[in-house]
């Protein structure tokens, strides 16, 4: 094998670990959020309360007053956490919500921001059951 094929071989490989490294250390375990977190959530002049039920790193999210998005429990897909927050898409009325939400150091509260239909969703949600 020449030195200009290994040096391309060898980039090739320090170019892949170097995506895949951010990727792995990005899975947390889910267990630590595992249970029923309740809230309210915030969209504009409306707000109304939030129930998720997070379980083996899925789950589901419920908005109560949320009529573009829809009444009634909604499984919560593309469910990542990294340690210090919790990341999600929900499928709904007028499309998908989407949320970040940062875990606090008691883990008891998480708190953050999402989109829904191009507009802000502000998120309070504590932990009620483990």
């Amino acid at each position: 094998m020449s030195n200009r094929r290994r040096s391309v071989i060898a980039g090739l490989a320090l170019l892949l670990a170097g995506v895949a490294a951010p990727v792995l250390s990005q899975s947390a375990d889910t267990a630590v959020i595992d249970g029923v977190w309740e809230g309210p959530w915030y969209r504009g002049m409306s707000s109304g309360k939030a129930r998720f039920e997070i379980r083996d790193g899925g789950g589901s999210m419920e908005l109560t007053n949320a009529e573009s998005f829809g009444d009634g429990a909604h499984p919560l897909e593309k469910v990542s956490f990294d340690g210090k927050a919790f990341s999600f898409q929900a499928p709904g009325g007028g499309g998908p919500m989407s949320a970040r939400l940062q875990l606090n150091e008691r883990g008891d509260q998480m708190k953050g921001m999402g989109k829904h239909e191009g507009f802000g969703v502000r998120f309070e949600l504590r932990r009620i059951q483990p």
